[in-house]
């Protein structure tokens, strides 16, 4: 039975939901955020770890479309590689979706960023991990300039 439990709470899945489209809080860009260097690429960049999310506006709380959203974080090595700068655009409902690694750092972490969307404001913050999991929904809602 014990062992059962554990299982569930390790594949349970972590949601950072909007509330009442309360704006994102920002955090950190890192030091690791680098343009130059980093080779975005849009997909998957790794297995174990699904992400889905949306993006909203703090305005309407409506979807915001076409958006992209770039992340980037350390993988299983705990050091931060080219390959684990990814992006992702959102559909027609606000939404995106990549698997990638756990990412091996204290605390577990991955960087955000939506950075050219008319009408907002850039918003960099991080998810960071409460306990282990495999899928994380995440709410990425931005304020209105």
């Amino acid at each position: 039975m014990k062992a059962s439990l554990l299982l569930a709470l390790l594949s349970a899945s972590a949601s950072v939901l909007a509330e009442d489209c309360q704006p994102t809080p920002s955090r950190t860009i890192g030091t690791h955020y680098d343009i130059s260097k980093a080779t975005f690429q849009p997909g998957d960049i790794g297995e174990g770890l699904l992400f889905t999310g949306r993006v909203l506006s703090a305005k309407d709380c409506k979807p915001l479309p076409n958006v992209r959203v770039l992340h980037w974080q350390a993988g299983e090595s705990g050091r931060y590689e080219n390959h684990l700068y990814a992006w992702r655009n959102t559909d027609e409902n606000g939404a995106f979706r990549f698997e990638t690694e756990w990412p091996a750092l204290n605390p577990p972490h991955v960087h955000f960023l939506v950075d050219e969307v008319p009408g907002h404001t850039p918003l960099a913050t991080q998810w960071i991990a409460r306990e282990p999991t495999t899928e994380v929904h995440i709410d990425l809602v931005l304020k209105p300039e």
